[in-house]
């Protein structure tokens, strides 16, 4: 009996370490995403690990301008001190949902050193409407 649950409980570590190696790695990530500049733009961004160190970033935005699509980049720095400079461009906010796949891992994108910002538009790149710190949890 003792040599039948050695040979289960070696089964089941070997099924959970193969999902692990052959499909998506595991460990969704949801952040939440902050109003700014009295926008009322709040919501959440999740990060979700993909194979080949690529990410899918999801963002659902409440109280998003209705008159037009927002775009939305990774910056370094955070939201309080924000690099204008974007590094990630995402896809545009589009009646607030946006879905990219980033090409770069997880574990770069959430190293503590870069936030995900919405802009009014694409006129009003200057003015923040809602940020997001990536950083681990």
């Amino acid at each position: 009996m003792r040599r039948i649950f050695s040979v289960l409980g070696a089964v089941a570590l070997c099924a959970s370490m193969a999902g692990t190696a052959l499909g998506r790695p595991h460990g969704d990530v949801t952040l939440r995403m902050h109003a700014q500049s009295g926008s009322g733009e709040s919501g959440s961004a999740t990060l979700t690990p993909l194979r080949g160190g690529r990410t899918r970033v999801v963002l659902d935005i409440k109280n998003e301008n209705t008159t037009g699509d927002q775009p939305v980049h990774i910056h370094y720095g955070s939201c309080a001190h924000l690099n204008p400079v974007p590094r990630y461009p995402l896809k545009n906010v589009v009646l607030g949902h946006s879905n990219t796949i980033v090409d770069a891992p997880m574990s770069k994108l959430m190293s503590g050193h870069m936030a995900i910002n919405v802009h009014e538009s694409a006129a009003q790149l200057k003015k923040y409407v809602s940020c997001g710190d990536l950083r681990s949890m």
